[in-house]
C-alpha cells in the first residue's frame, strides 16, 4: 500500500513529465499544499525526492523550480540508462514467472495496435512494461537504479512529440520487440533488444538538437 507522500509524488512527478507543470515554472509548497489537498510532510517529502531526480530545483526560502529541459544531460542519462535497462531485461528474461510471461505478451499485442496519435495509449502501455520489467527482473538495487532516471526521460519524450516529431509507431514496436524476447525468456535477444531501443531513443535525442 502507497503512503501518502508517494502518493504526492507520484501526482507531482506525472505533472511534471506530462509538461502540465512545464520547465521553468516557479511554485510554492503551500501552492501544492493546495493543488493537492494535503499536509506539508509529504508535499516535502516528494520534493525531496524530486529534487534528487533532477525534476525540481530547491531555492532555499524562495521556492521551487520546474528544472529546464538540456540536450546534453539527457544524452548523458541514456549513457546511463543504457547499461541499466540491458540489465533488466536481462535479469527479466531469465527471472520472469510464466505469469509474467503472459502479460509482456499481452503488452506486447496492444503496442503493436498504436497507432501514429495513440500518445496517451503508449504511455500507458510504457509504464506498464517499465513495472513489468522492475518487478520480474527481482533486484530491487537495479530498479532503484532506474528509477532515478526513468521521470526526466518520459518527460523528455513528452516534450519531443510535443513538438510533432512522428515517432510513436516506431518506438511502439521496438517496446514489443522487447516485450516479446523476454516473453521467450531469450536472454542474449533481450539485451540485443534492450540496446536497439536505445540507440533509437538516442538518435531523436540528437536529431532534437537539429529541430
Amino acid at each position: 500500500m502507497k503512503t501518502l507522500a508517494e502518493k504526492v509524488y507520484l501526482i507531482l512527478e506525472d505533472k511534471i513529465a506530462k509538461l502540465e507543470f512545464k520547465p521553468g515554472t516557479f511554485l510554492t509548497e503551500n501552492f501544492l499544499e493546495r493543488e493537492l489537498n494535503c499536509g506539508r510532510t509529504p508535499v516535502r517529502e516528494a520534493i525531496q525526492r524530486l529534487s534528487r531526480e533532477g525534476l525540481i530545483k530547491v531555492l532555499p526560502r524562495k521556492g521551487l523550480i520546474i528544472t529546464e529541459i538540456n540536450i546534453n544531460d539527457q544524452l548523458n542519462l541514456i549513457q546511463v540508462r543504457r547499461e541499466i535497462e540491458r540489465l533488466l531485461a536481462k535479469l527479466a528474461a531469465k527471472n520472469c514467472t510464466s505469469k509474467q510471461k503472459n502479460k509482456f505478451k499481452e503488452i506486447s499485442k496492444s503496442m503493436r495496435s498504436c497507432k501514429k496519435n495513440d500518445n496517451t495509449k503508449f504511455m500507458k502501455l510504457d509504464k506498464e512494461m517499465n513495472d513489468l520489467i522492475s518487478i520480474s527482473c527481482q533486484n530491487e538495487f537495479v530498479v532503484r537504479c532506474i528509477r532515478n532516471v526513468a521521470g526526466l526521460s518520459r518527460r523528455f519524450w513528452y516534450y519531443i512529440n510535443e513538438r510533432n516529431l512522428d515517432d510513436l509507431k516506431t518506438m511502439a514496436k521496438l517496446h514489443a520487440d522487447l516485450c516479446d524476447a523476454i516473453y521467450n525468456k531469450n536472454i542474449i535477444l533481450s539485451q540485443k533488444r534492450s540496446d536497439k531501443l536505445m540507440d533509437y531513443i538516442e538518435k531523436f535525442t540528437k536529431n532534437s538538437i537539429q529541430n
